[in-house]
């Protein structure tokens, strides 16, 4: 890392392999970001305004890498083929045709030695009424080389739900109730708490230090609320709890939230 906190440091500690590990490995990841830039694919034309991007630490990972690009081919050939269909149907019915768009964003939301988070961003429009917006997560494991899941990184099966659904829920239904100013609809979907499957649930360093702090819960428009509502974004501080849940060799990735 260059700065002169890290080249002129103001007194000597003695660091344990793991802690020394840990700072070169940051310092790898620092020097890659600088060097490295997001990768995309991008298309415009009359009938199409097409963007496909991913980050910078997300396109260092080879399998990562060819695994959004190929994403990105087959999304789109499929949003050509689509907009190509709406735009021949326009013309058919004679009506005004207007240009389709998809922009895919992935960033990174935190990264660890061992793993790597990250978010996504779809909005999408076909030609409809309004665009669309949905939100997704991916949490990389480094050493395994695949994705895995947040439950995944915990000691018992069902614990990351066990520990988080209570406050997840409290919070969302208070947001719901502070933007419906205490009124409930008469929609029960959208008056219960979403399943974890129907959310993008990423973890996140807020603070940039190499180590999770919070965890982000996202909810698309129409699930947990109708689309007028937008997205429901509630972001959950890590607790000593929930990091004594979690499986040894994951702990160093997490820390307590400081408040």
């Amino acid at each position: 890392m260059n700065g002169p906190e890290d080249s002129q440091p103001r007194h000597t500690t003695v660091m344990p392999p793991f802690m020394k590990r840990g700072l070169v490995f940051l310092a790898a990841l620092a020097s890659t970001a600088a060097s490295s830039t997001p990768h995309k694919v991008v298309r415009k034309t009359p009938a199409l305004d097409f963007n496909y991007q991913w980050s910078a630490e997300a396109a260092t990972i080879p399998a990562l890498d060819l695994r959004f690009y190929t994403d990105a081919k087959r999304a789109l050939a499929e949003a050509q083929k689509n907009a190509a269909e709406d735009q021949l149907l326009a013309k058919q019915q004679k009506r005004d045709f207007n240009q389709h768009d998809y922009s895919m964003q992935w960033t990174t939301a935190g990264q660890t030695p061992h793993l790597l988070s990250l978010q996504s961003d779809l909005g999408r429009f076909d030609g409809g009424a309004h665009p669309n917006s949905v939100y997704g997560a991916l949490l990389w494991d480094r050493s395994a080389k695949h994705e895995i899941t947040i439950d995944s990184l915990f000691l018992r099966k069902g614990a990351f739900a066990a520990l988080t659904r209570a406050r997840y829920c409290a919070a969302l239904n208070a947001e719901r109730s502070k933007r419906r100013e205490g009124e409930k609809l008469d929609l029960p979907d959208f008056n219960a708490c979403p399943k974890y499957g129907d959310l993008a649930i990423a973890l996140l360093d807020k603070d940039k230090n190499g180590r999770f702090d919070t965890i982000d819960f996202v909810a698309s428009p129409y699930t947990a609320g109708p689309y007028a509502e937008g997205d429901y974004e509630i972001p959950l501080p890590v607790t000593s709890q929930l990091i004594a849940g979690i499986k040894p060799e994951y702990r160093n990735s997490f820390e307590r939230q400081r408040q």
